[in-house]
């Protein structure tokens, strides 16, 4: 919804823009984004619940596309446990 509605409908920020992060960029946590408006001159600052992950893997099953960061996690594993195979 923040996509479509908002910073594409509302705001006309295309998706290329939102994929090169042109105007707007990503913070984690309440903190981060509130000193983004407060001392770094960003207009808005929008808090968004994390995805569940029963969410995402039913988008993914059916073959959709999650839109940019949501699916972001953190802690982060260490990317070798996830990509490398290990003989």
């Amino acid at each position: 919804m923040l996509h479509q509605k908002v910073l594409s409908g509302l705001l006309g920020i295309s998706e290329e823009a939102v994929r090169e992060e042109r105007y707007i960029s990503y913070v984690r946590g309440i903190d981060a984004a509130a000193a983004e408006v407060r001392e770094r001159g960003a207009q808005v600052a929008f808090l968004l619940e994390p995805t569940p992950i029963e969410d995402m893997a039913r988008i993914a099953f059916a073959g959709g596309v999650m839109p940019q960061k949501s699916t972001d996690f953190y802690p982060k594993l260490l990317s070798g446990v996830t990509i490398y195979h290990v003989q």
